[in-house]
């Protein structure tokens, strides 16, 4: 048994965590067996066990170095493993692809930073300084009495990428919600690119989007950009027909979007307040074929030698695309990646410190390209989750096959670095949703035929490293969105490295249920309202989002009676910090909007540096975009905003300089 237990560490399978209620839980050896069994280890195999043992431990110190250094760039040095017997021998660190020289030093001469024993030998971790670095990835090769052993740099900045100390204000959306200029149903990137402008000419810093991942084409009705077909592609749904360049002196596609049906399309998407995304992806699918096969017959030497460089560049994620017609998905993912660069191109030259953020799915679909492409890297059967909590009791199983911690390691981490660097091309900023993933996630698996769960454990220090470093190549501001329960490691850890943390000021509260005062909130934190898994502001002051609960059999008439009286109290509190903020004659039965703007006036003059206002907040929705718990009984991610963009700024001009003017003073 005491091997299996040293196991479940090696493995990272936790041992214990604090539930919400202040609890403290000790996982069962049975449930940690189970989760160690998702990994495809065989827990009655002592043979395997003790391999395993001695693979994840023993044999680390008979290595000269780690396949991969994570090394400081401001103390540059390399972890070195020698047999003590080997103290008198030189050791030299050649670079391979570096213009520098190799160094050598006296093993004697090196600070030793730790020791292990074993079979009655004594290895000890040296430390080897090395000159200055280029932050990034680099291949050295380490010497020692002939033995050589070759290793990866990954030379970490102190901090992840800054753009300025100054407090900055942005906005956050759903893209498909936007109001569709062309009246195609959807919110595209042309959409996209009207708002930048309509931001920046308000001096809006940012625009934080919801993941932009590609979904499932031949499945369009799963809209969830959550629950992705692919995390490193892009939804070809947002691409503009009229942005592409392959629409002009096009008549196959004029003629289409003038035609009768295209029309009727139209009509009927203006009329409607939530998206048909199986009409929506008929009807532009439709389009992109004509578009793709005028780019074959007529396209400019200039553009093809531009989609074949993209291709190059793209090529190890574009081949997870497992599709019948390559090149006509090929075609789309570069015209996606195209329009998103124009607005990100148009947002910094418009002015805005920091243009659009992108935002990172915490899973994929376990029948998805990126799942298919990657299925050694995930467990046999344990999903991402999370425990039970205020807002579901029973705990959450998000259906989202779970990463082995160990095998995602393979290739120096090849797949997680190049899923970071895929989404921060382009953008700005990168929000992580669910970043405490970087450190632990709740895996869900069946045992003995039910339900059962625990944390389980990964290679934090890495994948940390792997944000910071990524977000100086691609300079990419980091936000981590770290609500629920959060292990005061992970805080530290990312305030350490200046990633942003993520405050819901309707979750910020003192432990008398008091929402907490302005200049509470830290400088390094994105702060917003409320977001896609909160009702909108208009449809929580007026209770709406209750009736609802009701209306999907969430709730019951008695809990209604109970959830409206605790809204109440909640509404109390919140003019009770309007009270400190400044002085104000609200009450109870005042407008949503008249509190709407009193709170985010308030917020504003937080010391957060990111300061962020929903769109939906602005065009007064009540309805939610997503409704938790539900999946086809609500309209989850298909609301789409009532007002343009144009209509939305125009309305609200004198309020967003009252916001900027409270932000800049």
């Amino acid at each position: 048994m005491e091997s299996l237990s040293q196991l479940f560490y090696l493995h990272g399978i936790g041992y214990e965590y604090t539930k919400y209620t202040g609890e403290h839980v000790v996982f069962s050896d049975a449930t940690r067996s189970a989760a160690l069994s998702c990994c495809g280890v065989d827990v009655t195999d002592h043979a395997q066990i003790s391999h395993l043992n001695i693979s994840l431990d023993a044999n680390k110190w008979l290595q000269l170095v780690p396949d991969c250094s994570l090394v400081c760039a401001e103390q540059p040095a390399v972890k070195v493993r020698i047999d003590k017997r080997m103290l008198g021998q030189q050791c030299t660190v050649s670079f391979a692809q570096l213009d520098l020289p190799s160094i050598t030093h006296q093993l004697a001469d090196l600070q030793c930073s730790g020791d292990y024993l074993f079979n009655d030998v004594t290895y000890l971790e040296l430390i080897f300084p090395l000159p200055a670095l280029p932050t990034g990835y680099h291949d050295a090769s380490i010497n020692v009495a002939g033995l050589t052993a070759e290793t990866q740099l990954w030379v970490t900045p102190k901090y992840s990428f800054q753009v300025t100390d100054k407090k900055q204000s942005g906005l956050s959306i759903q893209l498909y919600s936007l109001k569709n200029n062309a009246a195609l149903g959807i919110g595209d990137f042309a959409d996209l690119l009207s708002l930048t402008e309509q931001a920046a000419s308000h001096k809006l810093d940012y625009i934080l989007l919801n993941p932009l991942h590609l979904l499932f084409s031949e499945q369009p009705e799963r809209a969830s950009p959550y629950s992705p077909n692919n995390r490193a592609l892009l939804n070809p749904l947002y691409i503009s027909i009229d942005l592409c360049d392959d629409s002009i002196n096009n008549p196959n596609i004029t003629a289409y979007l003038q035609s009768n049906y295209a029309s009727d399309f139209k009509k009927r998407t203006l009329q409607s307040q939530y998206i048909n995304y199986s009409a929506v992806s008929e009807f532009k699918y439709a389009a992109f074929n004509l578009l793709y096969q005028h780019f074959c017959m007529h396209g400019s030497k200039h553009r093809k030698q531009h989609f074949s460089d993209f291709c190059q560049q793209h090529g190890a994620t574009l081949t997870t695309l497992k599709v019948t017609d390559s090149d006509f998905a090929y075609y789309l993912q570069w015209q996606a990646y195209v329009q998103l660069k124009l607005c990100q191109t148009t947002a910094r030259e418009q002015g805005m410190s920091i243009g659009l953020i992108n935002d990172l799915a915490v899973g994929c679909a376990g029948d998805g390209s990126e799942f298919l492409n990657q299925q050694s890297l995930f467990t046999d059967s344990a999903y991402v989750g999370a425990p039970p909590d205020p807002w579901a009791e029973h705990g959450q199983n998000w259906g989202l096959p779970a990463l082995n911690p160990i095998k995602l390691s393979d290739n120096n981490f090849s797949y997680y670095r190049a899923l970071i660097r895929a989404n921060m091309e382009n953008v700005g900023g990168l929000r992580i949703d669910h970043v405490m993933a970087i450190r632990r996630l709740w895996w869900c698996f069946e045992h003995q035929q039910q339900q059962d769960g625990c944390y389980v454990y990964y290679p934090f220090e890495h994948l940390l490293a792997v944000l910071t470093i990524e977000s100086h190549l691609n300079q990419c501001i980091v936000i981590g969105e770290d609500l629920g329960v959060v292990p005061p490691e992970v805080k530290a850890a990312l305030a350490d490295k200046a990633i942003f943390s993520n405050s819901l000021f309707y979750f910020e509260k003192d432990y008398q249920g008091e929402f907490l005062a302005a200049q509470s909130f830290a400088p390094q934190s994105l702060l917003m309202v409320a977001n896609h898994d909160v009702p909108p502001f208009f449809g929580w002051w007026q209770g709406l989002d209750l009736t609802l609960k009701l209306k999907y059999q969430l709730i019951d008439e008695q809990q209604l009676t109970q959830l409206r009286a605790d809204r109440d109290i909640e509404k109390q509190r919140l003019l009770r910090f309007l009270s400190g903020c400044a002085a104000h004659t609200l009450f109870l039965d005042s407008t949503a909007s008249d509190v709407y703007q009193a709170l985010t006036l308030g917020l504003a003059a937080a010391p957060a540096r990111l300061f962020t206002i929903q769109l939906d907040d602005l065009d007064e929705q009540t309805l939610p975009v997503n409704i938790p718990g539900t999946d086809q009984e609500y309209p989850n991610w298909r609301r789409v905003l009532t007002h343009s963009s144009e209509q939305i700024f125009t309305r609200h001009s004198a309020f967003l300089s009252a916001i900027n003017s409270i932000r800049t003073n």
